[in-house]
């Protein structure tokens, strides 16, 4: 049996059809920003971050922030080394 290497962040990303836009709002909300700390820290308003959630939601076929940070988390989306949660 042939040994296979383990997908990189970024393959494991390219998967599921994910933008870098996206993979960010991914980690933000995986960290535990809110919806409104995320847009600021994104640079965007909060409707704009609502439409990327939509969308992501779409691709990875999940329905609220909890289920998307279980599948983040257990397709390994986000890098948890530099995921620092808000006030730190």
């Amino acid at each position: 049996m042939q040994n296979e290497e383990p997908l990189s962040v970024e393959s494991r990303r390219k998967d599921f059809g994910l933008n870098p836009h996206e993979e960010r709002l991914i980690a933000l909300i995986a960290a535990g920003y809110t919806r409104k700390e995320s847009a600021q820290r994104l640079g965007i308003s909060e409707q704009a971050l609502r439409q990327h959630l939509g969308n992501i939601y779409d691709k990875l076929k999940v329905s609220n922030h909890f289920e998307l940070i279980l599948f983040a988390l257990h397709h390994q989306l986000t890098d948890q080394d530099h995921m620092s949660p808000p006030g730190q």
